[in-house]
């Protein structure tokens, strides 16, 4: 009678010590798995941030490029027109007129003014928005470059809209020359204070397009106000008044414009044409994968 009771012990305190193995083994296993997800998590978005600042990187590279193009063609255009005029000058009275028109058209042109750019987001929010609400998620990133500088904003989790503002409008030397605000319809604007600099928003995956600019919405350039576009038209007129010079401009215009090829050469029309990131990469000849992200 004893020794039953002694084996029958035995045995439920095997079972209970299988039992408590069992579930230590398991509780390892899910704390394994559980770590396995997180590295994964945050491979995945390393490679990505990578990726898109990368990406960033080339884009500005390319629209520096395409700046500098535009303006040395205008500074050609400029020194083949001049030529042109002051042969005309040495050769007829009527070219003497052309002349002084041409020099009418340069200072009415001269007095035309550019807006700063302005990007304004697609989605309405107040200041206090979650970021996490709009699927910005701790870690994840928004990124503004104006010119050459670069603000990066990092989320933490638990800050709101207004935390990105702030975080927009600190005036460092290291930091995007820009102001940020909402408008009357709650949509984030973001401004540069310099009328040249050319604004990218950008972020890490689908950030920026969180707070509404995405793809076709997070590229703005400077425009001419409209006083600029009558200033433009006033000069064509005047122009166009002296058949002599009108011809010298159009030869020395096509001139510019035109390689020895017969290719346009102005890059001007590349930049008025683009629309997204990834068009300024393609429209310069670079493919590749971190193309495609973009798309």
């Amino acid at each position: 009678m004893s020794v039953g009771s002694v084996s029958f012990w035995q045995q439920d305190q095997t079972y209970w010590q299988q039992a408590q193995a069992q579930s230590q083994a398991s509780t390892a296993d899910d704390a394994l798995i559980n770590a396995m997800g997180t590295a994964e998590t945050n491979l995945a978005k390393g490679l990505a941030s990578i990726a898109n600042q990368t990406a960033l990187n080339r884009v500005n590279s390319e629209i520096s490029s395409l700046v500098q193009q535009a303006l040395q063609s205008s500074g050609s255009s400029t020194t083949s027109a001049t030529g042109s005029t002051g042969s005309s000058s040495s050769s007829s009275s009527s070219s003497n007129s052309g002349s002084s028109a041409s020099s009418t058209g340069s200072s009415v042109s001269s007095s035309s003014t550019t807006s700063p750019a302005t990007g304004i987001g697609t989605v309405p929010v107040t200041t206090s928005t979650s970021l996490s609400t709009l699927g910005i998620l701790p870690g994840g990133t928004v990124t503004v470059t104006a010119g050459t500088n670069t603000t990066t904003y990092t989320s933490t989790g638990a800050d709101t809209v207004a935390d990105l503002i702030n975080a927009i409008n600190i005036d460092l030397p290291t930091n995007a020359n820009v102001t940020a605000s909402l408008n009357s319809k709650g949509q984030l604007v973001i401004t540069s204070r310099d009328d040249t600099d050319t604004i990218i928003v950008g972020g890490t995956g689908i950030d920026a397009a969180a707070i509404g600019f995405g793809v076709g919405n997070e590229i703005f350039t400077p425009k001419k106000s409209a006083a600029s576009a009558a200033n433009t038209s006033t000069t064509a007129a005047t122009s166009s008044n002296t058949p002599t010079t009108a011809s010298s401009s159009t030869k020395s215009t096509s001139t510019a414009s035109a390689g020895s090829n017969g290719t346009s050469t102005d890059s001007a029309l590349a930049l008025q044409t683009i629309s997204t990131a990834a068009s300024v990469l393609a429209a310069d000849g670079v493919s590749g994968s971190l193309v495609d992200m973009l798309v």
